[in-house]
């Protein structure tokens, strides 16, 4: 039986003898055998368990969950191997069409096609961050209302409400390069985000909106949707919806 050092199987995966160590100390991947002079061993089967480790990573399970899924007494290795197929296909697929928006959205800005709004946001999947927002605000009165109405839409309506709502990002990043926060249409066109809020998510008001304007610009995975429409977007927004709550108030 051919036997690994933690070195050895550190270097065949990429990954740092201080990760293999903390995986065996929370007891996800133990070494096989520990030797007379403390040295950790692992075989073939370490290998094929560190890889599943991994794969779980890539689709960003946490690790207390790999644990529970790898030691359940109904893991199947050849199945976990066909859903992270699977997943991965899905994944691929979506990262094909963000490069293909990327690609379509350099060549709009250099003048080589004209983009409509709703490509802007094509491969994109906000539901990444459902999680992360329900643990942020909690289950708020926005939040709830917020997926029972979405949940209520048929397909049509979801992909009319998106084409909406990128129609009208691009506006309040301000469709003219010169213009400023305070600008007429930009300033109607954070009115109307206001009111598509609330009538297709959520009653929002004034400071709420406030808040997700500051958020949109302090965190960059939110700030890339107006960065690709505007260098400069997401700060651009936050001071046009602070203008918009100021006088609204």
């Amino acid at each position: 039986m051919v036997k690994y050092t933690i070195k050895q199987i550190a270097d065949l995966a990429g990954v740092t003898s201080r990760t293999l160590r903390y995986y065996d100390q929370i007891g996800l991947l133990p070494p096989t055998e520990l030797g007379d002079n403390g040295y950790r061993y692992y075989t073939h089967e370490s290998l094929l368990q560190l890889q599943q480790i991994l794969f779980f990573r890539e689709l960003d399970v946490p690790l207390n969950e790999i644990g529970m899924i790898m030691h359940h007494p109904d893991f199947n290795l050849e199945a976990a191997l066909l859903e992270h197929k699977a997943r991965l296909q899905k994944q691929s697929r979506r990262l094909d069409t963000l490069i293909d928006t990327i690609e379509r959205t350099i060549a709009n800005l250099q003048g080589d096609r004209k983009m409509e709004e709703v490509e802007y946001f094509e491969g994109f999947d906000q539901s990444q961050y459902e999680e992360e927002v329900r643990q942020r605000w909690g289950e708020t009165r926005q939040y709830a209302e917020s997926r029972k109405k979405w949940a209520s839409y048929s397909k049509q309506e979801k992909e009319a409400i998106k084409a909406e709502g990128g129609r009208i990002t691009t506006a309040m990043v301000g469709e003219n390069p010169d213009a400023a926060p305070d600008d007429p249409q930009v300033q109607q066109a954070i009115g109307e985000y206001f009111s598509y809020l609330n009538k297709y998510f959520y009653s929002c008001d004034i400071e709420f909106l406030r808040g997700l304007a500051d958020m949109w610009e302090a965190d960059p995975r939110f700030a890339v949707n107006y960065e690709r429409i505007r260098p400069g977007g997401a700060a651009f927004v936050r001071d046009a919806v602070h203008i918009y709550c100021d006088r609204n108030e």
